[in-house]
């Protein structure tokens, strides 16, 4: 056991010096800790902002190579169809693309609208048409919003399509089921089946 009453005046100043120095010392390495600490947390939110600004780049470029797909094929089957206007053993005196109506409330757009004095095929476009992207309940509602939209077509037969450059397995025939005709390209040809297609 120590003895601290034979220390002198200078021993106990010289303790109190060692332990001024050792609480300097922890104050440095708490100082230094904090500073890395502050230097990690600037690096880790600077590599967070950076990852973040990657990320809305990428989906940036992935929206636009999307809507170029999509742009693109509308205006092959859009130019397709000027070129042969035939669709349901029918033909058409023209067709319309990106067609945008509203009356009150309603609104839509028609990407590809076939019209005659006696009937209109109601086209939509996909790059690639999968069953989330076409569904078909919606699309026969649309023949609907068609008719309210364009009352000159109201009593008129309307047939609907689907156009795309590619279809997921099993899609075209369930569309040929529900009497909707699909349009797609084979080679460098738009090839139109509708058979089955039926007026709505």
């Amino acid at each position: 056991m120590n003895n601290y009453n034979h220390l002198s005046w200078d021993d106990i100043k010289a303790m109190y010096a060692e332990i001024a120095e050792m609480q300097k010392a922890t104050d440095r390495q708490m100082k230094e800790t904090d500073r890395k600490i502050a230097e990690s947390k600037a690096e880790i939110e600077k590599t967070i902002k950076e990852t973040s600004l990657q990320v809305k780049e990428l989906s940036r470029n992935i929206g636009g190579i999307s809507n170029s797909n999509g742009e693109m094929a509308e205006e092959y089957f859009y130019n397709s169809f000027k070129a042969d206007t035939t669709f349901a053993n029918e033909k058409f005196d023209r067709v319309e693309k990106n067609s945008k109506r509203s009356r009150g409330e309603l609104e839509a757009e028609f990407d590809l609208i076939l019209m005659n004095g006696k009937s209109a095929a109601v086209i939509e476009v996909k790059y690639n048409a999968k069953p989330d992207n076409i569904l078909i309940d919606k699309l026969i509602e649309r023949v609907d919003i068609f008719k309210k939209l364009y009352p000159e077509y109201k009593n008129h037969n309307i047939y609907l399509g689907v156009a795309a450059m590619s279809f997921k397995s099993g899609l075209e025939t369930k569309l040929h089921n529900a009497g909707i005709a699909t349009i797609k390209q084979i080679g460098k040809k738009m090839v139109v089946f509708d058979k089955d297609v039926k007026v709505f």
